[in-house]
This record gives structure tokens, C-alpha cells and sequence, in this order.
């Protein structure tokens, strides 16, 4: 059993971004947050696949060039080498988990 508390992972950007609470041979995750105007740039995983679950705010989310609108409460799961992103495009931090999964 491993055991982490968000508090004590210091953030991948000085004040924002993700917080790597796990990260193993097969999976890698943890919390993220982006405040306005922040992002996650457009990016790709070849062997990964990615679950987001948005906990607070409504950013944009970048699916293959594509930006879509999402909600709180929402999950998108993402295939290995589909182009993704955030977009904090909101006035208020965003807050999401974040999931990734190596295929075999």
C-alpha cells in the first residue's frame, strides 16, 4: 500500500499544473490545477491511454484540434496517441484528476 497526501507534492509548473501523486510502471496520476489562463498544452502518449475527471470549474478540453466545452461532474478517457489538452479559458482555478494508463 502507498499512501499520499496532495499537500506534500509540490506542484510540476511553480504555482499550477499537476500534481503527480502516483507514479508507477503501469499507471501514473494524480490532481491538477490550472488557474485562468493556464494550460495544458496539446500533447500526445503512444502507449498511454488518460481518464480526466473534472472536479471544479468548466475549462476547454482539446481533443485532436477539436476544443469542446466541459462541466463539472465530467470524464473524458482519452486513447493513446489522440492529441489532447486544457484550456483554463474561466476567471476561477480549474481542478481535475488525471489517470494514465500504459497499454501492454
Amino acid at each position: 500500500m502507498k499512501k499520499i497526501n496532495e499537500k506534500d507534492v509540490p506542484f510540476k509548473y511553480e504555482k499550477s499544473g499537476p500534481k503527480y501523486l502516483f507514479n508507477e510502471p503501469k499507471f501514473a496520476g494524480g490532481i491538477a490545477y490550472l488557474n485562468p489562463n493556464d494550460e495544458i498544452k496539446e500533447h500526445f502518449h503512444i502507449d498511454e491511454s488518460e481518464v480526466f475527471y473534472f472536479i471544479k470549474g468548466t475549462p476547454s478540453f482539446l481533443i485532436n484540434g477539436e476544443k469542446i466545452k466541459v462541466e463539472e461532474g465530467d470524464g473524458i478517457l482519452v486513447m493513446p496517441q489522440e492529441k489532447h489538452g486544457v484550456i483554463n479559458d474561466t476567471d476561477k482555478t480549474v481542478q481535475l484528476f488525471f489517470l494514465k494508463i500504459k497499454r501492454e
